[in-house]
């Protein structure tokens, strides 16, 4: 009996339905196609795009946002990974941010005499 799953030459595993599961860099080349023409669609979207273009591949949304994550994206000059390549902050980390830029912005309101939102003069 031979295992449904075979290796072509590449590498590649090949259902014997024919279906194929992309290596890494494949599956890496054909998402960076598919954002580079709408780059404002998630996981969700190039997963279906994918599924549209190359339908013999098996591949899973959870695999296609593992290797969006890896991704590396160049922007205005900048490098950033995955999709916004900015850490998460915890509840948190993200309600002491929040607080500390409004400390910062009634300073520099008070500072420039702007402060007439706040009644301190």
């Amino acid at each position: 009996d031979r295992h449904p799953l075979v290796s072509n030459q590449m590498g590649t595993v090949i259902a014997e339905d024919r279906t194929v599961v992309p290596e890494l860099e494949e599956l890496k080349i054909e998402i960076k196609t598919i954002k580079d023409t709408n780059p404002d669609f998630g996981a969700a979207r190039v997963h279906k795009a994918i599924k549209g273009a190359q339908p013999t591949w098996q591949v899973s949304e959870d695999r296609i946002k593992k290797a969006m994550a890896q991704t590396v994206v160049i922007t205005d000059g900048k490098v950033k990974i995955g999709k916004g390549a900015a850490p998460k902050l915890s509840a948190h980390e993200l309600a002491k941010k929040k607080t500390d830029d409004a400390i910062k912005k009634k300073r520099e309101a008070t500072k420039n005499g702007t402060c007439s939102q706040y009644n301190i003069y």
